[in-house]
């Protein structure tokens, strides 16, 4: 197998196909150690197969997409296919029916009615039906706040029925006239993903792993099957009896085999999209991309050759805190921490220049703007692009710190320290630049990048760090929910958004603005309104908008979205992924 795996893969370096081959043999060969594998695994040609390089893959034993902190973006994100799609990227047919082929919200918005497609079945052949909708939404409602988007069901869903098979209609508790849009439209990270109710109903959804392939599980409904589960790769096979080919509704995909390797790094995928051993990673840092792009012309971005070598994401980062604990707690002190930020210098000297700061948490998309061209007043009065240690200073004297003999802030002894968690191999680039900032000011600072930092920030034990806001692209009320008091929890329980800030007034206006329409009017004054409060209390500190460098290697693969063609955005840890797949054409 290793010599036929070798030849059909190509002419690659021997080094990496020995090890490819050794764990694919491995995975095979030990079918009672990893969860039931299929005892053999037939052979697909490299020019049909998709070879994709993460950093590590924590959930390799499960398949459990709502359990915080191990939820996997190597299957879960897009083979649970959703009721609609959106793509942010496109002027017309931004929304597309998929699941669902259409709703109906009553006159006030306080119920809503979906028609799912007919014919449509889960990988075992079991119909997928308005129940498994129905199931998915109680299921959550009774886990609430332990499970991914639970709260979100329990806060917003009165009752959930299946009319028929076909039909499912949702009252809710208050109106909300976003409600499929926000929980059930793959877009970006969004998106509840809706399990068969026939493999679920008798399991613990808080203990249940889904997986076992011998049994064939997970059951999905997209177009792979597992075939390999490891902690070295994860392993996708097409599945040529996927439902949308049969109601003639989609083609299959070319991708016969996707593969994820993960334990890699920038250096590490750098050097594989050279020798054209992946064909997609991670989105890489300038430097980086920049490299790639210059020493391998199949290698093409979003803007293919040309900076800023990527799309605009919907994550704009900010400087977070656990706003329960001191000195975090403190506005004031958030706001010390402000004044010792230069955003301008971060982007220049982290970024060599290739992207922009933010003074909000959203990203820069064109429905957004109308909201965002409505507080450059508040901005000018709250100052937030100000960079001034001397008020930093003024504060935290105030505050009754007082800088120690080697210039840091010091009170009964105590230094004030400022560890800020990170995810590995994303912001080592311009956090170092931040890091020495804080330190310039007088703040101990410094940063951690371990892989735990995902847990750190849900449990709350990191008490700041650097994370975006995965939230708005049409209207603001997405990331403004995120700041709602019903997410906080206290510090050593999972959170599923981590700010952990409570303001009694800023929760009623969310509500408020979760109830109106995004083209009433009323939605801008509602927001002004937000982010006056926002904007005083500081929550968390913007710092830059987030672009996906994301290399597209076009020695095996052709018709990769770009900005030219922006059928949708190219993360494959995305809940958007389907569509690039759908659309990916051999290049050979």
């Amino acid at each position: 197998m290793p010599n036929k795996l070798h030849m059909q893969y190509g002419n690659q370096t021997r080094i990496w196909y020995s090890w490819l081959c050794c764990a694919l043999l491995l995975a095979c060969g030990g079918a009672e150690d990893q969860a039931g594998q299929e005892p053999s695994v037939r052979q697909v040609p490299r020019d049909r197969t998709l070879i994709l390089g993460l950093t590590q893959m924590l959930d390799y034993d499960a398949f459990n997409p709502f359990i915080p902190g191990m939820v996997s973006s190597t299957g879960s994100n897009f083979l649970f296919e959703p009721l609609y799609y959106y793509n942010a990227y496109s002027e017309e047919n931004n929304l597309i029916p998929w699941i669902a082929e259409s709703h109906q919200y009553n006159e006030d918005y306080t119920e809503v009615t979906i028609k799912i497609r007919d014919g449509v079945q889960w990988s075992d052949g079991m119909p997928w039906t308005a129940r498994d909708l129905v199931f998915t939404i109680n299921m959550l409602k009774a886990h609430a706040p332990e499970l991914l988007l639970s709260t979100d069901m329990e806060t917003w869903v009165a009752e959930a029925v299946a009319v028929d098979e076909l039909t499912a209609r949702i009252t809710l508790k208050a109106s909300n006239p976003r409600f499929l849009f926000s929980y059930f439209t793959d877009c970006f990270g969004n998106g509840v993903r809706i399990v068969p109710e026939h493999i679920w109903k008798d399991q613990d959804a808080k203990t249940f792993k889904n997986l076992d392939l011998a049994k064939g599980w997970p059951v999905v409904s997209g177009p792979y099957r597992l075939v390999i589960t490891a902690p070295e790769q994860r392993v996708w096979d097409l599945r040529p009896d996927w439902w949308a080919v049969g109601l003639g509704f989609q083609q299959l995909p070319k991708v016969e085999r996707i593969i994820y390797l993960p334990f890699g790094n920038e250096a590490k995928w750098s050097q594989q999209l050279l020798a054209n051993e992946i064909d997609s990673s991670i989105d890489l840092r300038p430097v980086n991309i920049k490299t790639v792009l210059e020493q391998n012309p199949n290698i093409s971005t979003w803007t293919g050759r040309e900076s800023p070598y990527g799309y605009l994401d919907w994550w704009p980062l900010s400087l977070g805190f656990n706003n329960l604990e001191e000195p975090f707690s403190d506005p004031e002190i958030r706001w010390a921490i402000n004044y010792a930020i230069n955003r301008a210098q971060v982007v220049d000297v982290g970024w060599q220049g290739a992207g922009t700061f933010t003074l909000y948490p959203y990203p820069e998309f064109p429905p957004l703007m109308r909201y965002i061209d409505q507080i450059q007043d508040l901005l000018a009065q709250y100052q937030l692009n100000t960079y001034d240690p001397a008020r930093t200073a003024e504060i935290m004297e105030r505050k009754g710190w007082h800088k120690d003999e080697d210039g840091f802030w010091s009170r009964d002894g105590t230094r004030f320290k400022i560890v800020v968690d990170v995810f590995p191999n994303l912001f080592q680039d311009f956090t170092p630049v931040l890091i020495e900032q804080l330190r310039q000011a007088g703040f101990d600072a410094s940063f951690r990048a371990t892989n735990d930092a995902y847990t750190r920030m849900t449990q709350g034990t990191a008490r700041t760090f650097v994370i975006g806001h995965a939230a708005s692209v049409r209207d603001p009320y997405f990331t403004l929910r995120l700041y709602h008091s019903r997410f906080v929890q206290p510090t050593g329980t999972a959170a599923e958004y981590f700010w952990r800030w409570k303001n009694e007034e800023f929760d009623a206006i969310v509500d408020r603005m979760a109830e109106v329409a995004p083209d009433d009017p009323e939605l801008v004054e509602l927001f002004r309104q937000a982010m006056d409060i926002w904007f005083r209390e500081l929550p968390s500190i913007p710092l830059i908008q987030w672009y996906h460098r994301i290399p597209h290697n076009e020695t095996y693969w052709k018709n990769w979205p770009t900005a030219e063609n922006p059928y949708v955005n190219s993360a494959y840890w995305h809940r958007t992924w389907l569509l690039v797949l759908l659309n990916l054409e051999p290049t050979r």
